[in-house]
C-alpha cells in the first residue's frame, strides 16, 4: 500500500534535521518522488543530497529557500538521483543567487561522466542549458569524490566550513560510479548511502556511531528484477549493526517492496536493534533527536 505524503513538520529550531523530498525510485508513483533529501541547520536549508525527479516540487512544499543551499551532493548520476538538478539550479538563478553553488559527486568511469563533466554537459559553455552563464555572479563549482569501490581508501573530505563537514566513500552500484556521504554538524552525524548493491565495509566505517543512517531499501529479501543493484533487508540490518548507528531511515522504496515492508523490517530488526523508520515524502526528522 502506498503511503500518503507526510504532514509537513518544521525542522528543529537548533541543530541538524532532514526533510525527505523523495522516498521512491525510478518508477512513476503518486506519493513518492525520486530520491532527494534536504539537510537543515538551525532551520536553514544548507545541503541538498540527490535531486531526482519531483524533488523540485517537494522543495517548494517544504518551504526551502534554495538560495541558502551551500552545496548539492550527488551520490551518483542515475536519473532518479540527478534528473531534477536542472530545475533546482535554474530556480537558484531565477531567485537572483549571485554566488557559486558547489556540486559534489563521484568521479566518472566508462560511459558514466564524473560530476565535473556531468555539470558541464548540462550547464557548461557548450552544454544543453549554456544560458546559465548569462546570470551575473551565479555559476556551478563542481568537485569530484573517488568512486572506485574496490579501492579501500579512507573517507575523502569534500567540504569543511560553515559549521559542517562532508566526507565520502566510494560505493558499489553495478557499473555506475557512486559514493555515500557523511555530514557532521552541530554535534550530530548523518550518513546517506545512496544506492548500494551489497554490504560494503567502507560504508560501515563511514557510518560508525552516526546518529542517523539514511539507507537505500529498494527491494525485498526475495530475488526480484534489479536485485543485483540494491542491498537486501538482511544486508542493510547487518550493515547498520556493524556501524553502530543510532537510527536507521529506509528510503528509495520501489514497487516490489511496497506491500512487503513489514517482512523487510522484521528481517532488518533480526540483525539491528536500533530505531528503524520508513521514509515518506516530506517526512522531517531531527538528526539525533527523539523523533
Amino acid at each position: 500500500m502506498q503511503p500518503p505524503m507526510e504532514e509537513l513538520a518544521a525542522p528543529a529550531e537548533r541543530g541538524m534535521s532532514i526533510t525527505v523530498l523523495g522516498s521512491g525510485g525510478p518508477f512513476v508513483n503518486p506519493t513518492r518522488a525520486s530520491s532527494g533529501v534536504v539537510v537543515w541547520l538551525d532551520r536553514r536549508a544548507v545541503l541538498l543530497v540527490d535531486a531526482g525527479g519531483g524533488t523540485f516540487e517537494r522543495l517548494g512544499r517544504a518551504g526551502v529557500d534554495v538560495r541558502t543551499l551551500e552545496a548539492v551532493l550527488l551520490t551518483h548520476t542515475h536519473i532518479d538521483h540527478s534528473g531534477g538538478l536542472a530545475p533546482v539550479v535554474f530556480g537558484m538563478a531565477m531567485a537572483e543567487r549571485e554566488w557559486p553553488l558547489a556540486v559534489a559527486g563521484p568521479t566518472g568511469r566508462g560511459q558514466h561522466p564524473g560530476c565535473v563533466r556531468f555539470c558541464d554537459l548540462l550547464f557548461g559553455p557548450d552544454g544543453a542549458w549554456s544560458y546559465l552563464h548569462t546570470f551575473p555572479g551565479f555559476a556551478l563549482a563542481p568537485m569530484e569524490a573517488p568512486s572506485d569501490a574496490a579501492d579501500p581508501s579512507a573517507a575523502t573530505t569534500l567540504l569543511s566550513g560553515s559549521g559542517l563537514t562532508v566526507r565520502s566513500v566510494a560505493m558499489p552500484h553495478g557499473m555506475m560510479p557512486a559514493v555515500a556521504f557523511r555530514i557532521d554538524a552541530a554535534g550530530r552525524s548523518l550518513v546517506i548511502s545512496g544506492d548500494v548493491d551489497g554490504q560494503h565495509p567502507p560504508l560501515a566505517a563511514l557510518a560508525r556511531d552516526a546518529d542517523l543512517l539514511v539507507h537505500d531499501m529498494a527491494l525485498p529479501e526475495r530475488d526480484v528484477p534489479h536485485g543485483d543493484l540494491h542491498a537486501k533487508p538482511s544486508t542493510v540490518g547487518r550493515m547498520a549493526a556493524a556501524a553502530g548507528v543510532r537510527a536507521l531511515l529506509l528510503t528509495h522504496v520501489m514497487p516490489e517492496l511496497e506491500d512487503e515492508q513489514a517482512a523487510a523490517e522484521e528481517t532488518i530488526r533480526a540483525e539491528y536493534d536500533g530505531t528503524v523508520r520508513w521514509a515518506s515524502d516530506l517526512l522531517t526528522v531531527e538528526v539525533g533527536g527523539a523523533g
